[in-house]
C-alpha cells in the first residue's frame, strides 16, 4: 500500500510539473505574443496600429461611427503595460480630454479581442468589445503614414438630391471609408470623408467621380491633405447606355454596376457613331463685359456646341430662342462628366458648383433649317463688397476675364485712401501673366492674390508692385488688388494674358 501511494504521488508530481513547464507542448506564450501590427474589425470599421517593444505597447486608432459622419482617429492615443497574453492600456479619443482603460488580449498571431474596462467621461466611439484581426505589419500600413480628408458635392442633374452614401475605396489595400450625406431639395449635398493616405476611388450607388465620364478617376491624397471640390455625379448616356461602371459598394449594399459592353462600343466605332463629331465653338467674353451673345443656322437635327471656362461660385444664365419658336433645345454639362439639366431646355440659370469648362450643347428638334440665337450672362457677384483687413474695403469688384484666350485690356479708375479696387480673372496654369499700373503722381500699386487668397511673390502688401510678369502656378481664380500708396490715386492698369 505504501509503494503504490508512493507511486501515485509521483505520477502526480510528475504531471503538475509538465503542466508548469509545458512539456512535450508549444513554446510559452510569452515568447509568441506579439501585438505589433495593424489590426481591424471590419464589422465596426475600428482599427488598431500598435507596436510593442518589450512589455509596453502603443499605437494609435481609427473608428469610423455613425455611416461615416464621426471620425475617431488619433495618433499616440494608445498606451499600456503587458502581462503575459494580456495588455493593460489606456485610450484616448479624439473627441474628449479624458482617457478610459481597456484590456487587449493577445488570441495568436493573427487575432486579438479588445475589451472596454472602464469607459472615458464625455464622447467617444470605441466599441465596448471587438475581435480585429491583423492586416499588415504596423510599418507597412499606409494609416501610418497619416489621414487625409476627400471633401466634395454630390451633383445630380437638378435637384433635389437624396440623402446618400458615398465611399472611398483605396485601389491597392481594398480599404474603405464614407460618409452619409443629407437630402437636399434645391443644393448640391456636400460629404467629407476622413482617410489614411492612399489612391481613392470615390463611389454611390449610380453615381462617381470621373473627368473623363468613361471610367472612374482615381484620387491620391497625402497625410495631412485635404482634397477639394471633388463632384460626384451620375453618368453621361449613348447609344451603348451609360457611359461608366460602378464596383460592388464595399458594404454589400449595392452590386456591381456595369458600364458598356466592349462589343457594343466596338460596333459603334467601326460604324462611326460611337463619338458623334459635333461642331464646337469657345465662348470668349470680351474685356470688362459680363455677358455673350451669338446666332447662327443650324440644320435639321444638327447640333454645335459651346464651351466656356467659369469659376466656382459664379452665377450663370443661359438663353436660347429659335425661329421658328421652340424648334432647338439645349443641354449642359461640366467637365467632370455632370450633366446640369434633367432634360433639354431652353433657359437655365444656376449657382456653378465647380471651377472648370462647361459645355451648352444646342440641337435643332425640326426638320427644316432653323435659326437660333444663344446668349450667356455672368453677372458680377451682389451682396456688397467684402472687407479687406484693417479698414480698407472693395470700393470697384469687376471681372474681367471668364474664359480662355488671348487678352489685352486697359483699366482707368480712382481709388481713394484706405480703398482697393479689385479685378479678378480665371487663369490656367502656365499662362502669362502681365500686369503694369501708372498713375498721375505715382502713388498707385497693386497686389495678386492667387485662388487660396495669398498674394503672389513679388506683389505682397508692402512691396509697392508696378510690374509684374510670370506664368500663373495653378489653375483658378486670380485678384488683382489696386490701392494708393499715399492719399488718392488716379491710375491706368494694363493687363494682358498671353498663351501657355
Amino acid at each position: 500500500m505504501r509503494t503504490g501511494k508512493t507511486l501515485l504521488q509521483i505520477i502526480g508530481l510528475t504531471l503538475i510539473i509538465c503542466l508548469l513547464a509545458a512539456c512535450g507542448g508549444k513554446p510559452t506564450e510569452s515568447a509568441v505574443v506579439d501585438f505589433t501590427g495593424y489590426w481591424e474589425d471590419v464589422s465596426s470599421s475600428f482599427t488598431l496600429d500598435l507596436s510593442q517593444n518589450g512589455e509596453q505597447v502603443q499605437g494609435s486608432h481609427v473608428v469610423v461611427a455613425q455611416q461615416g459622419n464621426k471620425i475617431d482617429s488619433l495618433d499616440k492615443s494608445i498606451e499600456g503595460n503587458i502581462n503575459g497574453h494580456i495588455a493593460t492600456v489606456k485610450f484616448q479619443s479624439s473627441f474628449s480630454a479624458n482617457s478610459g482603460e481597456a484590456q487587449i488580449t493577445f488570441i495568436d498571431q493573427n487575432t486579438i479581442f479588445w475589451k472596454v474596462t472602464t469607459p472615458p467621461d464625455g464622447e467617444y466611439y470605441f466599441p465596448a468589445q471587438a475581435t480585429l484581426v491583423k492586416k499588415t505589419a504596423a510599418a507597412a500600413n499606409p494609416a501610418s503614414a497619416g489621414t487625409g480628408t476627400i471633401t466634395g458635392l454630390v451633383q445630380l442633374m437638378a435637384p433635389p438630391t437624396p440623402a446618400m452614401v458615398v465611399y472611398a475605396v483605396n485601389q491597392t489595400t481594398g480599404e474603405w471609408a464614407m460618409a452619409k450625406t443629407e437630402a437636399s431639395d434645391s443644393a448640391p449635398a456636400p460629404f467629407s470623408i476622413v482617410v489614411p493616405a492612399g489612391t481613392y476611388l470615390v463611389y454611390g450607388q449610380g453615381v462617381g467621380y470621373s473627368l473623363d465620364s468613361l471610367t472612374l478617376t482615381p484620387i491620391t491624397v497625402a497625410a495631412n491633405q485635404t482634397v477639394s471640390n471633388i463632384v460626384v455625379g451620375p453618368p453621361s448616356q449613348f447609344e451603348c447606355g451609360s457611359t461608366m461602371g460602378y464596383p460592388a459598394a464595399p458594404d454589400g449594399s449595392f452590386a456591381e454596376i456595369p458600364g458598356p459592353s466592349a462589343d457594343c462600343i466596338a460596333s459603334l466605332q467601326s460604324s462611326g457613331s460611337a463619338q458623334p463629331q459635333t461642331e464646337t465653338s469657345r465662348i470668349q467674353f470680351q474685356p470688362n463685359s459680363t455677358s455673350w451673345y451669338t446666332n447662327g443656322d443650324l440644320a435639321p437635327s444638327g447640333s454645335i456646341r459651346f464651351v466656356l471656362s467659369a469659376m466656382q461660385g459664379q452665377q450663370m444664365n443661359v438663353y436660347l430662342t429659335t425661329e421658328p419658336a421652340t424648334s432647338a433645345s439645349m443641354t449642359i454639362s461640366g467637365a467632370n462628366g455632370v450633366g446640369y439639366t434633367y432634360n433639354p431646355t431652353t433657359s437655365w440659370s444656376n449657382i456653378l458648383p465647380a471651377s472648370q469648362d462647361y459645355y451648352i450643347d444646342v440641337f435643332s428638334t425640326s426638320q427644316q433649317n432653323i435659326t437660333y440665337q444663344l446668349s450667356v450672362d455672368i453677372p458680377v457677384a451682389s451682396g456688397g463688397a467684402p472687407s479687406l483687413a484693417g479698414s480698407q474695403k472693395i470700393a470697384i469688384d469687376q471681372p474681367i476675364r471668364f474664359a480662355v484666350g488671348p487678352m489685352d485690356v486697359e483699366l482707368n479708375g480712382t481709388v481713394i485712401s484706405g480703398d482697393r479696387d479689385r479685378y479678378s480673372l480665371s487663369m490656367l496654369a502656365g499662362e502669362i501673366l502681365d500686369v503694369q499700373i501708372t498713375s498721375l503722381e505715382g502713388n498707385a500699386v497693386f497686389s495678386i492674390l492667387g485662388p487660396d487668397q495669398v498674394a503672389l511673390p513679388g506683389t505682397e502688401e508692402g512691396k509697392d508692385a508696378i510690374q509684374w510678369a510670370v506664368p500663373i502656378p495653378a489653375d483658378g481664380a486670380y485678384s488683382i488688388l489696386v490701392g494708393p500708396t499715399r492719399g488718392n490715386a488716379t491710375y491706368t492698369l494694363k493687363v494682358k494674358v498671353s498663351g501657355r
